[in-house]
């Protein structure tokens, strides 16, 4: 979709989401029918653009679903572990130990046997007691450091690697890229639910349930939507606002839709800037309060989005983990200054978590998380609760939006661009008196940004991309004009169909376009047809009359009709 149908689209979702929280409760009703269009407009905006380069993202995927502006991961994204492509990859693994490792052909017999009692132990999770532990001896002889009771399986295996000398653990390389797969399958889980991996600034907005609904609250917090008390629901509008923060839910009922937007039963919030390699995991919430007893769920949630982005990105699916608040990794997050939200992962309780994927372990951006909310009234920017100070002493209006040019409160604004390509927001009577529309990409710029071409105007990226200048008028034509020819040294240039009309013939052998010296070959059916000196070997000229030809089936020249095979036998 186009931007403007993204915002449109994002518009109608807010209304949506408004009419759906408030369709099962009259608390703070007022606040609903106070929410103004300047309010959602803007809201509907400032996400779309903000969210622009995760859209790009995971808009890839094949479950991203554009109506919601989410990924959709469910049962047919997810499954159990693959035991036979868990053996498949374990012999990938090791078998440099019977090529190039340290046993080379004197490879010991012993060593190979309990090495395929290890392997056993990770691919046959359902064999007999006794081969487990077969093989957890195995595993203990090999690498003496490498299991505990409590330690992951995948962790187990890759100790066990290293303990064998075949753990590459440079960025990259083959074993990275196997081991990641591994891990993958020997962690894989088919999910029975629907997980929401969400942009949408009506989730945002409906994070938290509904206080007063009449049906029973459900994952309800200090960032509920329609309570006047909370300064920090402002924050569902920050999250909304920022260009890094993605909402991980679960619903009441997948099958009605209004669910997505007031019967949440788990939810968190994430950050991700792509290609950027840090992933931010806040705290969860559930029916239960969320946080204690819930780790299990995070976990999950946290490996199903670390697989999306990186199956996304096409990296290696390799993340190191750590708590938030344990103090090495407490840096790499900042909270915007103006956010009014709740930052619950800047809380020890809370169990927030960074992840870092393996690729970006020498560097990576620092995340900056939320912005400003806004006024539900007047859309101006605010730092708590719902409203601005003046409506609180009744002078708040909807013209929320200050021109960038002449610096007037108006209902709305356009994109534009200055001098120097930097981006503006204007009102229309600036926008229509100072500014150009570009006839290719339809934004607006100043004029030094314009060209002027055939009879209108176009910003220069678009000239640039868009536009070229035929070397025989020397005029300047859109690229759907442009024709590629061969001139008579031999080199290719670009030129505008009238001109090669002018001045070159299309070859019919080959295709390409050559200056006015094709040669006339006579055929049978199709008449003559012209041909480029670089083709012209594959038609013979006939002896009788000297004619290029196409030899007709019966051996004779469709020019004169001389028979031209029983001439070059005979001959």
């Amino acid at each position: 979709m186009e931007m403007q149908q993204i915002i449109e689209h994002a518009e109608q979702n807010i209304r949506q989401a408004l009419a759906d929280y408030w369709k099962h409760s009259d608390t703070n009703s007022e606040i609903y029918d106070e929410v103004t269009e300047v309010f959602i407009k803007r809201l509907a905006k400032d996400s779309s653009y903000a969210k622009q380069d995760l859209r790009e993202l995971f808009s890839k995927s094949p479950v991203w679903d554009e109506r919601i502006d989410a990924l959709v991961i469910n049962g047919t994204r997810t499954h159990d572990p693959d035991y036979e492509r868990i053996r498949d990859l374990e012999m990938a693994i090791f078998h440099p130990l019977y090529i190039h490792g340290p046993y080379d052909t004197t490879f010991d017999t012993h060593k190979k046997k309990q090495i395929r009692e290890a392997m056993e132990f990770f691919a046959s999770p359902d064999s007999a007691t006794c081969t487990k532990e077969v093989g957890l001896q195995a595993i203990k002889e090999l690498a003496p450091k490498a299991y505990a009771p409590t330690k992951k399986l995948s962790r187990v295996f890759k100790a066990l690697c290293v303990a064998l000398g075949v753990a590459d653990e440079t960025a990259g390389s083959n074993f990275q890229r196997l081991y990641a797969q591994f891990a993958d399958e020997l962690n894989a889980k088919k999910i029975s639910f629907k997980l929401y991996v969400s942009i949408n600034p009506a989730h945002f907005l409906t994070m938290s349930n509904p206080k007063g609904d009449n049906r029973g609250c459900t994952l309800t917090s200090c960032h509920s939507f329609n309570q006047m008390d909370y300064e920090y629901n402002v924050g569902c509008v920050g999250y909304a606002r920022d260009d890094v923060s993605f909402i991980v839910f679960t619903v009441d009922d997948p099958g009605n839709p209004e669910s997505l937007n007031n019967r949440k039963t788990t939810r968190q919030i994430f950050a991700y800037r792509p290609g950027n390699g840090l992933l931010l995991q806040s705290r969860m919430y559930n029916t239960s309060g969320g946080t204690h007893g819930a780790q299990a769920d995070s976990k999950l949630y946290r490996d199903l989005v670390q697989r999306e982005i990186s199956m996304l990105e096409g990296a290696v699916n390799l993340w190191k983990t750590y708590s938030y608040c344990d103090g090495e990794y407490e840096c790499c997050v900042d909270r915007a200054p103006d956010f009014g939200g709740y930052p619950d992962w800047e809380y020890p309780d809370f169990d927030g978590k960074v992840s870092i994927r393996t690729d970006h372990a020498d560097g990576f951006e620092t995340l900056r998380i939320g912005a400003a909310g806004l006024c539900v009234c007047c859309g101006n920017e605010i730092s708590h609760g719902l409203y601005c100070g003046d409506w609180e002493h009744g002078t708040c209006e909807s013209n929320s939006y200050r021109c960038d040019d002449c610096e007037d409160s108006v209902s709305e604004t356009f994109r534009v661009y200055d001098n120097c390509g930097e981006e503006l927001w204007v009102c229309e009577d600036c926008r229509n008196s100072n500014y150009t529309r570009c006839q290719e990409c339809g934004e607006y710029y100043s004029g030094d940004q314009m060209e002027y071409v055939g009879g209108g105007y176009v910003c220069r990226g678009c000239y640039e991309d868009h536009y070229f200048h035929c070397s025989i008028c020397e005029e300047i034509h859109h690229e759907d004009d442009e024709i590629t020819v061969r001139n008579a040294s031999g080199y290719e240039e670009s030129i505008c169909r009238h001109c090669c009309g002018e001045y070159f013939t299309e070859c019919d052998e080959c295709g390409e376009y050559r200056p006015d010296n094709m040669t006339h070959i006579v055929r049978t059916e199709d008449g003559e047809i012209n041909i480029c000196d670089d083709c012209l070997n594959k038609y013979p000229e006939c002896p009788e009359c000297g004619e290029h030809i196409e030899i007709a089936d019966d051996g004779t020249c469709p020019a004169c009709g001389a028979v031209i095979r029983e001439k070059e036998e005979t001959a």
